[in-house]
């Protein structure tokens, strides 16, 4: 029966799909990496019908975000890891596994595809429910829900039949997760709602009440990743346009309370670890991914604070589509890990 399986797996996409906050990135198995844009839909303000009709998505709704008409309003309906607006995210998710489509293959694809989904391992029964309407709803035969904590040390290099635990540390645009991992599934995991997108608001307070300067979205979001520079925006007493300068400093000091978040979470997963696991997380120390774990020098700040070594990994961005890439490529694990994950 096994050869006919693999027969029939050549009419059908097998996907793995990263629905954050931030962005949504799609993997296909045997091709890689298809979609990497902002999870974000630019739509009409009035209702037609009870329905918004929707307009742009991704990167160039991003780009509308603070320059939109004023009958237009840009939206992410997925906020702090969960699913925020469920007709918008299934509206989303169906235009960027439209692209899946356009894939030149050796064998036609008439057979719906199969998908993986990483999913925060926190949150509710309602939420994974919302999710699996959300892929039912866009033609998709299957469905598996893994912990992205999983994913993402897969997706990290380690290997799913390695013993031992690793904790994983995955600072998102909207949620940040720390994990502790051992043999493909969850040991401990907590999360907290705020993530990247939180950093940047940070930077927006934080100018507005020590320079009386209002600046966009964008503006912080690239002052964070630049950690400083000239910034323009609008000057609260005069209504009028001001430039100032950001200092490194000033980042930090901005977004110091958020660190000091993300740092008692980790220490929070560290006060619930099994003992006999001390020595596995000592020797591998707090694995980072997430956009969120390229701040600069988070790294260093958690290793001050908690004496266990940091490490970030390479493009930390892309930690939980990667290991939905290695499940896909690797059978035997992806079988495994339907047996483990609860999410089934």
């Amino acid at each position: 029966m096994k050869w006919w399986t693999k027969f029939i797996a050549n009419f059908y996409w097998e996907v793995g799909v990263d629905l954050g906050s931030s962005s949504v990135k799609i993997y296909v198995k045997g091709k890689g990496i298809i979609v990497d844009e902002p999870s974000m839909v630019a739509r009409l303000k009035k209702k037609k019908n009870g329905i918004h009709k929707l307009l742009i998505y991704g990167q160039r709704a991003k780009e509308m975000v603070n320059r939109e008409p004023k009958q237009i309003e840009v939206v992410a309906p997925i906020n702090h890891g969960v699913i925020a607006d469920l007709i918008t995210a299934e509206a989303l998710v169906a235009y960027f596994m439209k692209l899946t489509n356009e894939i030149p293959s050796t064998y036609p694809k008439f057979l719906k595809p199969r998908v993986i989904v990483g999913v925060p391992g926190t949150i509710s029964n309602v939420q994974k429910r919302a999710f699996r309407a959300i892929f039912s709803q866009v033609g998709v035969s299957k469905i598996v829900l893994v912990e992205s904590g999983v994913l993402g040390v897969l997706g990290s290099g380690f290997k799913l039949d390695e013993s031992g635990g690793v904790l994983f540390l995955d600072i998102g645009g909207g949620k940040t997760e720390a994990s502790l991992v051992s043999m493909g599934g969850i040991v401990i995991s907590r999360g907290l709602e705020m993530g990247g997108n939180d950093f940047d608001e940070s930077i927006i307070n934080y100018v507005k009440m020590k320079y009386g300067l209002l600046i966009g979205n964008n503006t912080a979001e690239k002052v964070k990743i630049d950690m400083g520079g000239v910034i323009r925006g609008r000057d609260l007493e005069s209504n009028l346009p001001k430039s100032i300068r950001l200092r490194n400093e000033e980042i930090r000091e901005a977004t110091a309370l958020n660190v000091k978040r993300i740092v008692n979470l980790v220490k929070v997963v560290l006060d619930e670890m099994p003992t006999e696991m001390t020595d596995d997380v000592l020797k591998r120390g707090v694995i980072m991914s997430g956009g969120g774990a390229q701040f600069l020098g988070i790294d260093k700040l958690i290793e001050e604070e908690i004496k266990i070594n940091a490490v970030i990994v390479s493009n930390p961005t892309y930690g939980v589509v990667k290991g939905e890439g290695e499940l896909l490529e690797n059978d035997d694990w992806f079988q495994k890990i339907k047996l483990i994950s609860s999410m089934n």
